[in-house]
């Protein structure tokens, strides 16, 4: 990560170190920084956005967060041209450029737009003016130095194409040289395990799924790179995925759990690779249920609400991610004033509902649809299908898999099913070439398809 002293890299690298400095601060430090942090956003946002002055009231500022109303992203879309805080902004405009040839490029040359991928039938489009994504770019630094890379290694990322989404233009910018390839999730396997065998990266970032992939390549003898660490994260990242990274390179990934309206949410760290640490100097997390009340630490939330408190120019306030999340009722391991979750399940919506043997319905959580898989060594990938009342288990085998490894895996997800008491749908296995990516810009892996 080589730069001139003057360039935007080193204004990233100073926020980034201003933004460590805070692990040494005490609980009542950083809560008292998120409040000023708070109270200058809500002051910001009732003067610049018809829309927060009308729903938050003028006196915002000196109100309990939880008792300002939430935001959906169909009302952010509804009222996108009046809760941005820049009139130079109009949602027709924004949408004309995210569709447009020079997408990565900065808006008026100066707003990064990004969009999410509408998988949920909605799509987003965010702002961040040249301030607001330094201060992302430095969170994801933050979270990389955590993770343990160093200046100067060679640094890969693997994730969405380019265009809108986020990933592709955080990797260009933090990646270390040059000569660092620019890869995808939609780049065929072999170009990827050509272009790693001839980079060598010494950390390695992406998608889980596709992390997964790349540790089959290397126990079956086609790729031979040694990174020292794997930071993965934007899909679920699964007991499988874990022990498929920690066989080929020896190594337990670390996690980030990342957003289009956050860049990092939290991420965990080298010595505790499964404890995410928030981000809660940069961002309000609230962890509620479905009428919007805390759950307690220990207990899954249905969403969370989020407040990015650095998104100055499309300010989101108690913006709603349908993210299944659990908060640990534990001190922190790494001793740091943040809190930790024991859980990313995935998102609301991906939580799959049966009839139960006792009456009613039971939901069963992905993270415990996937965890078989972990046993399943002949399994590579895998994605569950619900339709109607039939489950299809899709797999991706390993070369040489033995013939009953599809009556295996199904065998073992009815014994999910009838350890969570639901009404045994039918349920296929089926052994497939590759897994379809979502449509869009972000090209990831849903592992749960409800249809």
């Amino acid at each position: 990560m080589t730069a001139t002293a003057t360039s935007p890299l080193d204004q990233v690298r100073a926020l980034a170190a201003e933004q460590l400095a805070r692990d040494s601060w005490s609980r009542e430090q950083l809560l008292d920084h998120q409040a000023r942090r708070l109270c200058r956003l809500l002051a910001h946002a009732v003067v610049r956005s018809p829309y927060y002055l009308e729903a938050l009231g003028p006196d915002a500022a000196s109100k309990p967060l939880s008792s300002l109303p939430t935001l959906s992203k169909a009302t952010l879309m509804e009222q996108w041209d009046r809760i941005v805080c820049d009139p130079r902004l109009r949602l027709a405009d924004v949408e004309a450029h995210a569709t447009g040839p020079r997408a990565a490029e900065p808006l008026h040359g100066e707003f990064h737009v990004f969009s999410t991928s509408g998988a949920t039938g909605l799509r987003g489009l965010f702002v961040y003016s040249n301030r607001d994504w330094a201060i992302g770019l430095a969170e994801t630094m933050r979270a990389m130095v955590r993770a343990g890379a160093r200046p100067g290694e060679r640094v890969i990322g693997v994730g969405a194409p380019p265009g809108v989404h986020m990933s592709p233009r955080i990797f260009a910018a933090l990646q270390s040289g040059a000569a660092a390839p620019r890869l995808s999730a939609l780049t065929p396997l072999d170009e990827i395990v050509a272009a790693l065998n001839a980079y060598q990266p010494e950390v390695l970032l992406g998608y889980p799924s596709l992390a997964s992939l790349l540790a089959g390549e290397q126990l079956a003898g086609r790729l031979a790179i040694a990174p020292r660490q794997c930071a993965l994260g934007s899909e679920p990242l699964t007991a499988a995925t874990r022990e498929h990274v920690q066989a080929a390179w020896g190594i337990d990934p670390v996690e980030y759990y990342a957003s289009t309206e956050i860049p990092v949410v939290g991420a965990s760290t080298a010595e505790h690779p499964q404890a995410v640490e928030l981000f809660e100097d940069l961002a309000v997390i609230e962890v509620v249920d479905d009428d919007d009340q805390p759950v307690p630490p220990g207990t899954a939330g249905s969403k969370i609400l989020l407040t990015n408190l650095e998104s100055y120019t499309l300010p989101l306030i108690r913006y709603e991610l349908a993210d299944r999340v659990t908060v640990s009722p534990e001190p922190n391991p790494a001793g740091r004033a943040y809190r930790h979750l024991t859980a990313i399940e995935g998102r609301t919506a991906d939580t799959l509902t049966f009839p139960a043997r006792a009456g009613g319905e039971v939901a069963v959580l992905p993270l415990r649809l996937g965890a078989p898989f972990a046993r399943l060594a002949a399994v590579r990938q895998f994605q569950i299908v619900h339709a109607a009342d039939r489950l299809t288990v899709r797999v991706v085998l390993e070369p040489g898999a033995p013939d009953e490894t599809t009556t295996e895996v199904r065998d073992a997800v009815a014994r999910v099913l009838d350890d969570a008491g639901a009404v045994l749908p039918a349920i296929d296995a089926v052994a497939v070439d590759q897994l379809e990516r979502e449509p869009g810009a972000a090209a990831k892996l849903k592992l749960i398809v409800a249809r």
